[in-house]
């Protein structure tokens, strides 16, 4: 019978037991920690910039969409010479543009446009902002739908005259 209770145990059973992969990985995050720091010295004295620590979101890459062209046009002058009376309860209702994918309101409409091609607005629709490479067959069927849909519209205006 030990002196912490009845029993089961040895002596030392109330003593925490150390994880030690746990304990590995953190002095391993630890190591690449300094060994950063070390190397953002160097730089600094040569006058680079440093490197930043990689994010684990980097780490776990996530597939994005290339770019592709916009489905619909941003109809920037739909409310042109209109009155509106406008409430500012809460930063939605303030008057501008207001992109629900990023949740900011902008002003103006140039800045609005630039907001919608920016590398933020576009990773937060899930697209990178790399373009697909386009092959050979790829182009000549959209030069072929090109044709086609100039010749349709050279018919139909002969019907309509």
């Amino acid at each position: 019978m030990s002196a912490y209770g009845a029993g089961k145990a040895k002596d030392t059973d109330f003593r925490r037991t150390w994880d030690k992969a746990e304990y590995a990985a953190k002095a391993k995050a630890r190591e690449e920690r300094d060994r950063l720091a070390e190397i953002n010295d160097e730089r600094r004295k040569r006058g680079l910039p440093p490197i930043r620590p990689k994010k684990k979101d980097e780490d776990e890459k996530v597939e994005k969409k290339a770019l592709q062209a916009r489905e619909s046009g941003v109809d920037l002058e739909k409310n042109v010479g209109k009155i509106q009376v406008v409430q500012s309860v809460d930063s939605r209702k303030q008057p501008g543009f207001y992109c629900e994918a990023c949740d900011v309101t902008i002003k103006d409409s140039v800045t609005y446009l630039d907001h919608l091609n920016g590398r933020k607005h576009l990773a937060n629709m899930g697209m990178s902002t790399k373009v697909e490479k386009a092959d050979a067959s790829s182009v000549k069927e959209r030069l072929a739908m090109l044709k086609r849909k100039r010749e349709t519209k050279a018919v139909n205006e002969e019907y309509s005259e």
